[in-house]
């Protein structure tokens, strides 16, 4: 997932875009999709930051959930790669 740049303004439409292709990615994992819908309720209805300082915690809030949801990934031995489909049985 993209990073957003600390110079450029906050675009939270991407960023709830990034998060939810992200949690789809990962749905089969209760703990990232929990983690992931946290993050996703408490930017919702914003339609921009209140400021700037609003903005940087935003930022680094979503910076954190990111490295969370790799943290979780990297240690789960049955973590399947993103692009892997279930079989039928």
């Amino acid at each position: 997932m993209e990073k957003q740049p600390d110079h450029e303004p906050l675009d939270l439409v991407e960023m709830r875009r990034q998060l939810t292709v992200l949690r789809s990615q990962h749905s089969e994992n209760l703990g990232i999709a929990s983690l992931l819908n946290r993050f996703l309720v408490k930017i919702a209805f914003l339609s921009e930051p209140r400021d700037v300082a609003h903005a940087q915690h935003l930022r680094s809030e979503f910076a954190r959930t990111l490295q969370k949801v790799e943290a979780i990934t990297s240690r789960s031995p049955s973590a399947k790669p993103s692009g892997a489909v279930k079989q039928p049985k």
